[in-house]
């Protein structure tokens, strides 16, 4: 556990995933870009949430953000050990409305080759990053990140992935040593001969980003 200017930094445990689940729906659906172009609401994306923080008690690689004065879990960080099954699980529970977004990442893990990195790979995926409104500016995703990647460079994963939506959690992740990798555009994107993404104009793409975990020994 780790508290800078009053956040408290621990991993996600079942005593707090009701509150994070909440955090979650609230952020997700009014931050993140194709989320918002695709209109996905709060209630949309509630059992989603509630399946993804679930699995991230279960694996225990995940970060939450509280207020270490009313305990308010501001800001998350839910991430996973990637393999063939989990990505099966995401796609297979993603809401209809949120249809689009899983073939996104789909199609940005056909472009990285997905399938060939995961043989014999420990994998570690980003998958879900925010911080409530009212906490932004205390650089709560910074420090989401860096513990994060600590931790699972401490636990043995080899590599790192991102999908980044957004120009803040893409700047975010290259400061903490992520490359790009392969995007996709949303000007042009196409999802059923519609562009669906066209209305985003604040940010440029999606771009899957890679990052090698090496611990340091010294």
């Amino acid at each position: 556990m780790l508290e800078e200017n009053e956040i408290v930094y621990e991993i996600l445990q079942e005593k707090d995933i009701e509150q994070t689940i909440n955090c979650v729906v609230d952020v997700f659906p009014s931050a993140e870009p194709m989320s918002i172009a695709l209109k996905v609401t709060p209630s949309d994306f509630y059992p989603f949430a509630e399946i993804i923080c679930q699995k991230a008690v279960a694996e225990g690689l995940s970060h939450i953000a509280k207020d270490s004065v009313t305990s308010e879990v501001a800001g998350f960080i839910i991430s996973e050990h990637l393999s063939n099954e989990s990505e099966e699980e995401i796609h297979k529970n993603i809401p209809q409305k949120f249809e689009v977004v899983s073939q996104v990442l789909k199609e940005l893990h056909e472009q990285y080759e997905m399938e060939k990195k995961l043989v014999n790979s420990k994998m570690f995926h980003l998958f879900l990053l925010g911080a409530r409104e009212k906490y932004r500016g205390r650089k709560i995703g910074n420090t989401l990140v860096e513990n994060n990647l600590k931790m699972a460079t401490q636990v043995g994963f080899s590599k790192a992935i991102v999908e980044a939506s957004g120009k803040i959690s893409q700047h975010i992740c290259r400061k903490y040593g992520f490359e790009d990798r392969v995007s996709i555009d949303y000007q042009t994107y196409e999802y059923k001969g519609i562009k669906v993404f066209e209305g985003i104009k604040e940010h440029q793409s999606c771009i899957l980003m890679e990052k090698a975990l090496i611990m340091n020994n010294e």
